[in-house]
């Protein structure tokens, strides 16, 4: 076990399950409980959505309805938890088991590189009740949940968003636990909507050469770590169940599903186990879409239920994804970072990279920016190849130095505008995929899987790192910013929330005269400056004038 997984084992508030998790948002005052009727169709997820369009993220909160009906007014004995996962950084740092503010970029890159093997348990409180058969249409099979509407007036039904698909390599047997949206569209049947190169997609293809249909089980509500490392880039070879033990400090729970030949995080609130068709595909969508656009019907893959378990009275969970920012944004963004961070630091050996950041603005998937420390006039460039190598979506890379706060906007602007020069500090690569990306196929072209094919995208890679030495940035010196804030309390003026930088701070072009002239003008002595440039008179000529 790493040093990082030791010390997240050592912490008493990783929580065990979903339920856990709750406990410890209520206890840190970020869970909204909402008992007045609501429904599942028109108001939940409008209601969770206006935070992020009307809150800061430091302000936001998870809901659980508790009093959920359907369109006909059907009331449901389970709650509703939306925005519980993701909502904002203290939200995902809460359900890691980490204080909030915690820099997470080390702690998943170790979990990722440190795994630890799931542990199979014989009983588990995901199959306290079991419905296989006449059980499963009896209970109403996926009409026994409220499942809400993601994007009402646009989606064309309920769709599972915190639904982790589990499947695994019909050769190897290695699994795969991936996040993917699931359209309601029977009892017991769902969709599924995904394809290579994702892991699921790459099972199917498996499957589908060899004549039959792939097992697969939809998990919804397991423990928060267990859907951070879903939602983590890992390699093929990879088994998220072993990164999720990995973040929690010990192995994790699983136990055999009923009807399907797979293992399940045993404590998840509901499973559902089936089996994926290879023979067919279904139209499935549209959908809100977390690059912020709707996305448009395709045919995608459809699984026939086998049976549904879950606990007693179980909580189902959801995701708010559509518009960043949003939960999904939240999360794949603090995860791309991570995997990145790894992968350009570790598995790249690049040990100047200091942090890597994907804006929710961009859906937390187009844009990548690095922050590193070069050493030789190559290595912005060698960490934008290999960023690019890494994902074949990714529409913008961006490289800049160690004093810009990559996570604030203006700053990344100002590195650009002032340190990259297009002719030869940006190229553009094609031969990329298009990630459901409408500048790269029209929406009525974009049917079936030609959705993610490669249809012409392509990358740009900018390197904003400073080419040689510069002037000091135009700030006061940090002495005089300190006795500013000290005057500023003083004075009683409003709490400041500073932005980096706050301070000046020198970029390797300084002279001596420089320096010394800046000190005496503190001093007050700027007239003794002035006979200075007086003595160094200089006739006009057309070089120091620039006349022709």
């Amino acid at each position: 076990m790493s040093a990082v997984s030791k010390e997240i084992a050592a912490q008493s508030d990783v929580p065990v399950d979903f339920r856990e998790h709750l406990d410890n948002l209520r206890s840190a005052g970020l869970l909204n409980e909402i008992d007045a009727p609501i429904s599942k169709e028109t108001e939940a997820h409008p209601l969770v959505r206006l935070q992020f369009r009307g809150l800061k993220e430091e302000q936001r909160k998870g809901f659980l309805f508790s009093n959920v009906h359907d369109a006909d007014g059907k009331t449901y004995d389970t709650q509703l938890a939306i925005g519980c996962l993701a909502g904002s950084r203290d939200i995902f740092s809460i359900g890691i088991g980490v204080e909030p503010g915690n820099d997470l970029l080390e702690l998943v890159a170790n979990a990722i590189a440190n795994p630890i093997k799931p542990e199979v348990v014989k009983d588990a409180v995901c199959q306290e009740e079991v419905h296989i058969g006449d059980s499963l249409t009896e209970h109403g099979g996926l009409g026994e949940f409220p499942i809400p509407i993601s994007t009402p007036g646009f989606d064309n039904g309920p769709y599972t968003t915190f639904s982790h698909w589990v499947t695994k390599d019909p050769d190897t047997g290695i699994y795969n636990i991936g996040n993917y949206r699931g359209q309601v569209k029977a009892e017991d049947r769902i969709g599924c909507f995904t394809n290579p190169p994702q892991h699921l997609g790459l099972h199917w293809a498996k499957c589908h050469e060899k004549g039959i249909p792939l097992e697969a089980c939809l998990v919804i509500g397991v423990p928060p770590y267990v859907s951070y490392a879903a939602n983590t880039k890992l390699p093929y070879e990879a088994d998220e169940m072993e990164v999720a033990g990995a973040l929690s400090g010990k192995p994790l729970p699983v136990v055999q599903a009923k009807t399907v030949d797979l293992v399940v995080p045993a404590y998840a609130e509901i499973v559902i186990e089936g089996k994926i068709s290879t023979t067919e595909l279904e139209p499935e969508a549209p959908f809100g879409e977390t690059h912020g656009f709707m996305s448009q019907p395709v045919n995608a893959y459809f699984m026939e239920i086998t049976a549904i378990t879950h606990r007693k009275k179980p909580i189902w969970c959801s995701i708010l994804s559509q518009f960043p920012p949003s939960e999904s944004t939240k999360l794949r963004g603090i995860s791309f970072e991570s995997t990145f961070f790894k992968h350009l630091k570790y598995d790249c050996n690049m040990s100047g990279i200091l942090d890597v950041h994907f804006p929710e603005a961009t859906s937390s998937y187009y844009t990548c920016i690095i922050k590193m420390k070069p050493t030789t006039k190559a290595d912005p460039w060698s960490a934008l190849n290999a960023a690019a190598g890494f994902d074949p979506f990714i529409k913008n890379f961006i490289v800049t130095d160690e004093d810009v706060d990559i996570r604030n906007p203006e700053m990344v602007y100002w590195a650009i505008a002032t340190r990259a020069m297009p002719h030869r500090d940006m190229r553009i690569i094609d031969g990329r995929m298009s990630a459901m990306d409408f500048s790269a196929i029209e929406a009525e072209e974009a049917e079936g899987f030609k959705y993610m094919e490669p249809n012409g995208s392509s990358a740009i890679l900018i390197n904003a790192c400073r080419p040689w030495d510069y002037p000091p940035t135009a700030l006061p010196k940090k002495e005089f910013m300190e006795n500013a804030i000290e005057r500023w309390q003083e004075l009683g003026l409003p709490e400041l929330d500073l932005k980096n930088p706050w301070h000046g701070y020198d970029l390797g072009f300084w002279s001596e005269q420089c320096e010394e002239e800046a000190q005496l003008a503190v001093e007050g002595r700027h007239y003794e400056i002035g006979e200075r440039s007086k003595q160094r008179r200089v006739p006009v000529t057309k070089k120091n004038t620039g006349l022709i």
